[in-house]
């Protein structure tokens, strides 16, 4: 569930803001089906400014899924937009499993140098992860605002992401235009694309665990007030341990 929660919080948090481009807040919740029962939820809230973008993230396990570990996990971010591609600002991510806690923090200066705490206290880590960061690297949330204003479409592109404790590739294929009507929030025009995820540095790569793919489906969603065009996921799907996965937006909220 790890690598797929990785894509869901770098892909499936900002959703859905279909017709409200010069909406101030877009409140999104996401259910996350693995077979027929929905295990997670997100709740997501995106602030838009003139020049920036904040935003928290709740993402909660639900139902069956707390018999065997109850899961939280609340991210927040800052992110600037000026026209080009959007930057990380600041990132903190909180993770609860039952009683064990764990924070990660990011942040870059003016010039893009990023720092974070905590670091890995194994030595080979750390050197890996550092390895791995450069002035591509962004977070989670930046990176949807990435993905989203890529180009005419969000695929083909690639991206590198750091959440604090792995560093991982972001691959998108193009899989064609479609048509979105089963169940989400949003219906209606789509851009399919295939997202890779591979891990590059990190207790992920340290541990050997395969790469991921996962079929998204984008939704032109209006413009950032730069300008831009910007997609953002509506649809991702995949499998766990066998069992195929749905996350998409349930229930939408927008204020002026």
């Amino acid at each position: 569930m790890r690598n797929a929660l990785s894509v869901i919080l770098a892909l499936g948090l900002l959703g859905l803001a279909g017709g409200t481009a010069a909406a101030s807040q877009v409140a999104v919740t996401y259910k996350v089906d693995v077979g027929p029962v929905t295990l997670t939820t997100v709740r997501f809230i995106l602030d838009v400014g003139a020049d920036t973008v904040t935003s928290t993230a709740r993402i909660k396990s639900n139902g069956l899924a707390n018999l065997f570990a109850e899961y939280s996990a609340v991210a927040r971010a800052t992110s600037l937009i000026n026209g080009g591609a959007p930057q990380p600002v600041s990132f903190d991510l909180v993770r609860e499993r039952e009683k064990d806690i764990r924070r990660a923090t990011l942040s870059w200066t003016a010039d893009g140098d990023l720092t974070y705490e905590p670091q890995s206290p194994r030595p080979e880590r750390r050197e890996d992860i550092a390895r791995a960061l450069n002035s591509r690297v962004t977070d989670p949330i930046t990176a949807v605002l990435r993905i989203g204003t890529a180009g005419e479409t969000p695929c083909p592109s690639v991206h590198e992401v750091f959440d604090g404790r792995d560093v991982f590739e972001l691959a998108l294929t193009d899989k064609g235009a479609g048509h979105l009507d089963d169940g989400a929030a949003y219906q209606g025009m789509v851009q399919h694309c295939e997202v890779r995820w591979t891990p590059l540095a990190g207790r992920a790569k340290e541990k050997n665990v395969p790469g991921d793919s996962y079929d998204v489906a984008f939704a032109p969603v209006g413009k950032l007030p730069t300008g831009q065009q910007l997609w953002l996921p509506v649809d991702l799907r995949g499998s766990l341990k066998g069992l195929p996965f749905r996350a998409y937006a349930g229930e939408l909220e927008t204020a002026e």
